[in-house]
């Protein structure tokens, strides 16, 4: 008897054991035909008959998998095209607002530009617009301000005019008093544009009833860039 072919049924079970279960998921995944090409095997395996979610059948199991799959695909496309079009509503309302700013002739117009644009691309329910000199003789229209450069609302924002950079949702109540009055229960989000432009120095003040309306990123940049570019058609107007 050759005792080199025989092997221990201890010695088995060891082998078997080694078998796991990553190494026959990676076999299966390289050799998807394998059960097609081994039919018998179909015989001896105990495949449940009922998974979760009411699934009876392997097949099922694989069809729900990929349409959870799919679903989450089209979530994602969707999401990207909803993406690709705020870009492009941004983009537009940009080249609509550049347009409305050179037809501008007066600073009640200025105001209405103002007050139509930051409701529509902002959602913008409250705004102030300080303008912080010493020479204007000009009256304070609806929402702007000309106020001196020793004002206490210049000195309360010290801050945000040495850092030359806005201010999202981040004042006391205090200041929000100061800047809306009578509107500031009303206010859940606000955001600060500091302004200095050709020795134009201002501060513009937005509240909304939306919480986080106001962030950093791509509509504040947007916004900033269009405030900026109002800033010399509303020089030309007020010297």
């Amino acid at each position: 008897m050759d005792h080199r072919n025989l092997t221990h049924p201890h010695n088995n079970k060891k082998k078997k054991k080694s078998l796991s279960q990553e190494s026959v998921i990676s076999y299966l995944s390289s050799n998807p035909n394998f059960l097609f090409e081994n039919e018998s095997l179909l015989i001896e395996l105990l495949v449940p008959h009922k998974l979760k979610g009411n699934v009876y059948s392997l097949i099922e199991r694989q069809v729900k998998v990929l349409r959870e799959e799919n679903a989450r695909f089209k979530n994602a496309a969707i999401a990207h095209m909803k993406a690709e079009s705020k870009e492009a509503k941004r983009r537009k309302g940009i080249r609509d607002s550049i347009l409305t700013i050179l037809d501008i002739g007066t600073l009640e117009e200025y105001g209405e530009f103002l007050f139509s644009f930051l409701t529509k691309f902002q959602s913008t329910n409250y705004f102030r617009l300080f303008i912080f000199n010493d020479n204007f003789d000009i009256k304070n229209i609806k929402n702007i301000f000309f106020v001196g450069s020793h004002s206490r609302i210049r000195f309360l924002f010290t801050e945000i005019f040495n850092r030359n950079k806005s201010l999202c949702s981040s004042l006391q109540e205090e200041q929000l008093q100061i800047l809306f009055g009578s509107d500031t229960k009303k206010i859940k989000s606000n955001l600060l544009i500091p302004i200095n432009y050709n020795g134009l120095d201002g501060l513009l003040a937005l509240g909304s009833h939306k919480e986080n309306q106001y962030g950093i990123g791509e509509d504040l940049e947007a916004l900033e860039f269009v405030i900026k570019l109002s800033m010399f058609k509303f020089k030309s107007i007020v010297t």
